[in-house]
């Protein structure tokens, strides 16, 4: 029953999923504690059917970069279409999550704060929905993540825009696009939109807009998908690697207490197919490969943490 409401609000109005991906990491040589959680946003279809003239760019762009991937192996345009493809994957998934929200598809926040200010109209509020079991609310680091993505993403449009006119020499290499120029061109285009989404979300924080919701059904897919744990050492190597404490010795071991410290994934690949059920999720959703890349992108940031520890 609870399935069916998620997916039938994920139609009608904005909705926003809070995915944990990894256990809040430790403090570590000055370094703040950072929860790694993949925010996805769910809006309601466009019904204007109103193209403008940036729509027409992007589909354009998109089209032509789509051709690009359909070309030939070896082609010079399909080794373009794959390298920048791995430049996609690295770029932070905070930032993919933010750029996807499209604000003009989402409420407005005049139809959600009473014209007196003092109050919020009834049923209009946005529903934050995450799995209890595994976080507390997400709102407190939704508002960090917005606090410190508006200003980074606005600097990197600026930034990635004016730098884009030093990419004019790229321009006389004959029959080969300028791609310098298109990628700060993108770059700054990518940041615009994560700014904009950003400072979106932040006006409905501050006017306490956005509510926390837990999911059982979120719940349940978590604990079904759970990582397995490492496999504990065979007894004869563990003695010999951790050799037992004298008797003058009563600390644990600072190795031991480091692994568990030490933060894990939440969630395994093979939840997302059941995720996506779960939200009934419109058929040209990236929820998918987002939900991959958020995935593997927090596997290398806790490999990268425990070799810097």
């Amino acid at each position: 029953m609870h399935a069916t409401m998620i997916a039938r609000n994920a139609t009608r109005s904005m909705r926003i999923i809070a995915l944990p991906l990894a256990t809040p990491s430790k403090p570590v040589h000055g370094r703040p504690t950072e929860h790694l959680t993949y925010y996805h946003f769910v809006t309601p279809p466009d019904t204007t059917h109103t193209i403008t003239w940036t729509k027409r760019i992007v589909a354009k762009a998109s089209d032509i970069w789509a051709g690009f991937g359909k070309a030939p192996e070896g082609n010079w345009k399909r080794r373009s279409f794959l390298y920048g493809e791995r430049l996609i994957d690295r770029l932070e998934f905070e930032e993919l999550a933010l750029k996807s929200l499209d604000p003009s598809l989402g409420p407005r926040l005049a139809s959600i704060v009473h014209p007196s200010g003092t109050e919020k109209v009834a049923n209009s509020v946005v529903p934050l929905t995450y799995p209890p079991s595994v976080c507390a609310s997400p709102l407190p680091h939704l508002r960090t993540v917005v606090e410190k993505r508006t200003p980074r993403h606005r600097k990197g449009a600026i930034f990635w825009l004016a730098i884009s006119p030093l990419t004019a020499p790229f321009a006389i290499i004959p029959i080969i696009p300028n791609f310098p120029f298109f990628f700060c061109i993108w770059r700054s285009w990518s940041h615009w939109r994560a700014y904009k989404a950003s400072h979106y979300l932040e006006g409905f924080l501050k006017q306490g807009a956005i509510v926390p919701q837990a999911s059982p059904e979120l719940d349940a897919i978590y604990a079904k998908y759970a990582p397995k744990p490492l496999a504990a050492p065979e007894p004869e190597q563990s003695s010999r690697a951790h050799p037992p404490p004298s008797e003058h010795s009563s600390q644990p071991d600072a190795g031991d207490a480091a692994v568990e410290d030490a933060p894990r994934l939440l969630l395994a690949k093979e939840a997302v197919p059941e995720l996506e059920k779960l939200l009934d999720l419109p058929e040209d959703s990236t929820f998918a490969a987002d939900v991959y890349r958020a995935l593997e992108q927090a596997r290398l940031r806790i490999e990268g943490g425990q070799k810097k520890a």
